[in-house]
């Protein structure tokens, strides 16, 4: 088995892969745009498409999104088992909490063992490299 510390996605990695899922985001939004009429809640719509897609893709059994899948990372838990439904509410939920914190919730992963950020912890989550 490789050495554990290699198998912690990092935080440009993980970087990568957020930049890489906004752009199926934001065309996701585009298009719900073009058949919903605007509103001064088009914040919450967008943030609504941002949880869904990650929720959605984080308890499919590939465990990642698109862009975690480019650049082979996945997201699981602590035990290393498929993230249920709760915990990828949780882990995405909490995101508000580390981007709030002046993104010091995402700087984490720089300085910790495991490279969790905030999140992670509240969720309960591991981010690896994916090995198959």
């Amino acid at each position: 088995m490789k050495n554990e510390e290699h198998r912690y996605a990092g935080f440009w990695t993980r970087l990568l892969a957020h930049n890489i899922d906004l752009l199926p985001i934001l065309l996701l939004y585009y298009l719900a745009s073009l058949l919903i009429p605007q509103s001064n809640y088009d914040y919450l719509f967008i943030t609504g498409i941002y949880f869904g897609y990650n929720i959605l893709f984080e308890i499919s059994p590939l465990c990642a999104t698109p862009g975690k899948r480019w650049v082979k990372i996945k997201v699981v838990s602590n035990s290393r088992k498929e993230l249920n439904f709760i915990q990828a509410v949780v882990r995405n939920i909490s995101k508000i909490l580390s981007l709030i914190l002046l993104f010091g919730g995402f700087i984490a992963i720089i300085f910790t063992e495991k490279k969790k950020a905030l999140h992670d912890y509240i969720g309960g989550t591991l981010v690896l490299f994916d090995e198959d």
